[in-house]
């Protein structure tokens, strides 16, 4: 999409909540964020200088672009080359741990509603095969193979070595279930990667009322009882928090200290 196709379904449409003459300040700040990304190609087109890279891609530059929607605007959390945020970034550090051992490379896979960013992983890291499963087939952003109910998921028992479930289980309404299942399809010995959408300074997830309205809406806020509410019998369950990474390897890769993902290994 070009810029002017992308300004005139934004900032010049009156029904978007970027629109310049009701919302004239979220304009200003997607007109400057997406000219400060335009002065960032330029400058790396010119200077070989890379403060910041990206390990899901490998992509190196000044620094990681400032994503822009007519709902937020993010400083310098985007990679320009595969689209990762932070916590895509977070999660493939620990990915990459564990492929570092080949014994531990997964032959097949389960990926719950992927993000571009881990698609791309999944592509480009000759990984095993990967089934890619969606709950809506009309959802343009993804690319899935399989449409499913996590919470009956219908495939065999003990069938992926890993399970990819990356801010899926706060649009599930029957939370229950969906874990019941992330631990029933996996082998002996298999994870499961989760990440979720978590709230600082929450102890006691709750249920919330569905805004029908929004796109990302959400069923849950999850505190810090999270790792609780995964726990089963024969299921180890850990999380990796970013603030046990060094400050260099934080401001190097572009993650905030406080995400967070779930590393889930069914017990043989």
């Amino acid at each position: 999409m070009s810029a002017w196709s992308y300004a005139r379904k934004t900032i010049f449409n009156g029904r978007s909540r970027a629109c310049f003459w009701k919302h004239p300040v979220r304009a200003a700040s997607m007109v400057l964020g997406a000219g400060g990304n335009r002065l960032l190609d330029f400058e790396e087109r010119f200077r070989s200088r890379h403060d910041q890279t990206c390990p899901v891609c490998r992509w190196e530059g000044r620094r990681f672009r400032t994503f822009v929607s007519p709902d937020v605007v993010i400083p310098a959390s985007i990679c320009p080359v595969c689209g990762s945020f932070d916590r895509h970034r977070h999660l493939v550090l620990g990915m990459r741990e564990v492929l570092s051992d080949q014994d531990r490379v997964p032959r097949t896979l389960l990926g719950l509603s992927l993000a571009p960013a881990m698609s791309y992983l999944l592509a480009h890291e000759g990984l095993g095969r990967c089934f890619k499963s969606d709950y809506d087939g009309r959802d343009p952003r993804h690319e899935h193979e399989v449409i499913a109910d996590l919470a009956r998921a219908g495939f065999g028992d003990a069938v992926f070595d890993w399970v990819v479930c990356s801010h899926v289980l706060e649009h599930v309404p029957d939370l229950e279930p969906a874990v019941d299942e992330l631990v029933r399809v996996l082998r002996p010995g298999g994870l499961a990667w989760i990440q979720v959408a978590y709230q600082q300074g929450l102890v006691q997830s709750c249920r919330i009322p569905l805004d029908p309205h929004d796109f990302d809406a959400h069923v849950w806020r999850f505190g810090t009882d999270f790792t609780a509410r995964l726990a089963r019998p024969g299921w180890e369950v850990i999380c990796e928090q970013a603030a046990s990474l060094t400050p260099t390897a934080r401001q190097r890769h572009g993650i905030h200290p406080v995400e967070r993902y779930w590393l889930a290994r069914k017990l043989p």
